[in-house]
């Protein structure tokens, strides 16, 4: 299987994000689960019945203070990949957990999976390119440098692993303020999850 880290990446697509990031959003507290919830509906009600979204989450996440539009940005855009992976359909699922250290939370990491086409190494090595596309029409070649670029200026950092006709894992961890400066996750703990169908 393949795996790329997008964590030392040079942020070289601000310039060329156009309207995509206008304007300097700031953080704000605001729960995850609620913010899953609403690209959930989003999803299920504007994408082809031929794409179903799994999304689970655990119950006891804390309440984070990041940039909402930037988290639900990113996410989608990892869906967006996801769906175009599965011309046929299928699934795409979404898992959301903390990261504690003891008792404390240090972080959260997003899971998007797919079952969809996959990449080759090459494709891979290039994925967090800028305009770099797979895509026969179509600009392209935007979503995970953008991803990547959230979580470089939130200090988390994106993985993707990925096996052509088996599909692509891509992971999103983001620290909690307080965690931010140590950079390490701490042990992750799925406690109580449930699916929001």
């Amino acid at each position: 299987m393949a795996m790329k880290s997008a964590h030392d990446a040079p942020i070289l697509v601000q310039p060329a994000m156009g309207l995509a990031l206008e304007g300097d959003t700031p953080a704000e507290a605001f729960n995850v689960m609620a913010c899953l919830t609403e690209i959930e509906v989003l999803v299920k009600n504007s994408w082809e019945p031929k794409i179903r979204l799994d999304l689970q989450a655990s119950s006891d996440m804390p309440v984070v203070t990041w940039c909402r539009k930037g988290l639900q940005s990113a996410i989608m855009n990892l869906l967006l990949n996801a769906r175009d992976a599965m011309p046929d359909g299928g699934v795409i699922s979404i898992v959301a957990a903390a990261h504690y250290q003891g008792r404390v939370a240090t972080g959260i990491e997003f899971r998007v999976t797919d079952n969809g086409l996959g990449m080759t190494r090459n494709t891979l090595l290039h994925a967090i390119d800028p305009f770099f596309t797979t895509k026969a029409t179509g600009l392209g070649g935007l979503g995970l440098p953008m991803v990547t670029c959230f979580a470089q200026e939130a200090g988390g950092r994106l993985h993707i692993e990925s096996e052509p006709g088996v599909g692509t894992i891509v992971t999103l961890w983001l620290p909690l303020p307080e965690s931010k400066a140590e950079g390490q996750p701490g042990p992750l703990r799925f406690r109580h999850a449930s699916s929001l169908d």
